[in-house]
């Protein structure tokens, strides 16, 4: 009876006998389908050398492409990808389980996390690191589903990449916009304010009145000192300072003293014509208009940018390699399952054995 207890080396026989079965005759056949394409800017920038594909494909170089495929293997192996494009294909039926083969397939009654996980395994998205080539791969349980599961996810990605800069270059264009629409906001303000004042004043232009009024006080001021030098004059041509030629020219100098000093008033005094304090409002209110005239300039320059900008930066998808229906199965599978089973054969010997020596030492 003690041939029937299995030993290590029997047990390792049927497991590997058993891999060679089920990889070489019972598991189905597994169908692939492979399509190459690259992310590209529709206008090259002047600091890039064309390439061989010419200037439309010439592009930023390929990080750009490796960044975009890095996003795309997370977004076509998404939930909401696999509710579009994978439910379309009726998984119950197309990759339902059949025959003697209970691995291959989806399970009846799958949960959603299951069924997820399954159409992950279903999809293999590799960006090319020397080339920046994007490269998809599908399988399916027969030619027809593996195709067409390939142009979904497609299709997908091209709507991805139109829609998510659609909706970037959008949002940058409405905050342009409306930076724009803000500025011009704030000139028509300062404008109206500046209105405001000269309708308050009473003037078109308080800093002109000023410089007139300074001039007149500094022709007064003129005309003050030629009297003085006249009142000494004749203070020493006539002895007696009543005289009324000395008199006539200091009521002249007392009337014009008088002249300068309300005209003075007129400029620094609290009356309604304050024209320092104008001065300074005028000055802040010019200040403004001139700085949102600056600004409606400065948001219009961005707006424009932001539209030619957002032009300039829309991808669009290349296809190296279109997808076409395989005419065979896929072999891959089946020689790199059995040289894991082998690998783990291995690995699980060489570990019962040194335990095995370990316990027969001790």
């Amino acid at each position: 009876m003690r041939w029937l207890v299995p030993g290590p080396k029997r047990i390792a026989a049927l497991i590997l006998l058993g891999g060679v079965a089920y990889f070489g005759v019972i598991g189905r056949n597994r169908y692939q389908v492979t399509s190459d394409f690259i992310v590209r800017l529709p206008q090259a920038p002047n600091s890039v050398t064309p390439s061989l594909l010419g200037s439309v494909l010439a592009g930023p170089t390929m990080l750009g492409s490796l960044e975009d495929g890095r996003f795309l293997s997370v977004y076509l192996t998404s939930p909401e990808v696999m509710a579009r494009a994978f439910d379309k294909l009726k998984p119950e039926t197309t990759y339902a389980r059949k025959g003697i083969d209970i691995f291959a397939g989806l399970q009846k009654n799958a949960t959603f996390d299951q069924r997820l996980s399954f159409f992950r395994r279903q999809v293999n998205v590799v960006p090319q690191d020397l080339t920046g080539v994007i490269q998809l791969t599908t399988t399916g349980l027969d030619p027809a589903t593996a195709f067409k599961l390939n142009r979904f996810l497609l299709d997908e990605a091209e709507n991805f990449l139109n829609t998510s800069n659609q909706n970037i270059s959008r949002n940058q264009q409405t905050f342009a916009e409306q930076e724009l629409e803000n500025s011009r906001k704030r000139l028509a303000a300062a404008q109206q304010a500046l209105a405001d004042f000269n309708n308050r004043a009473g003037e078109i232009n308080p800093a002109a009145t000023a410089e007139a009024t300074s001039t007149f006080i500094s022709a007064l001021e003129a005309r003050l000192v030629d009297l003085q030098v006249e009142e000494g004059r004749l203070k020493r041509q006539f002895l007696d300072p009543s005289s009324p030629e000395v008199s006539y020219v200091s009521d002249q100098i007392a009337e014009l003293r008088q002249q300068i000093d309300e005209e003075r008033s007129k400029l620094v005094g609290p009356d309604a014509k304050n024209y320092n304090e104008k001065l300074a409002e005028l000055r802040n209110l010019n200040t403004e208009v001139e700085f949102a005239e600056a600004s409606v300039k400065a948001s219009q320059l961005a707006a424009d940018n932001s539209r030619l900008e957002s032009q300039r930066q829309l991808k669009f998808l290349v296809l190296l390699s279109n997808p076409a229906t395989p005419s065979g199965q896929s072999l891959d599978w089946r020689w790199k399952g059995l040289l894991s089973l082998v690998a783990l054969l291995l690995v699980g010997w060489g570990l019962a054995s040194f335990v095995l020596g370990i316990s027969r030492r001790q």
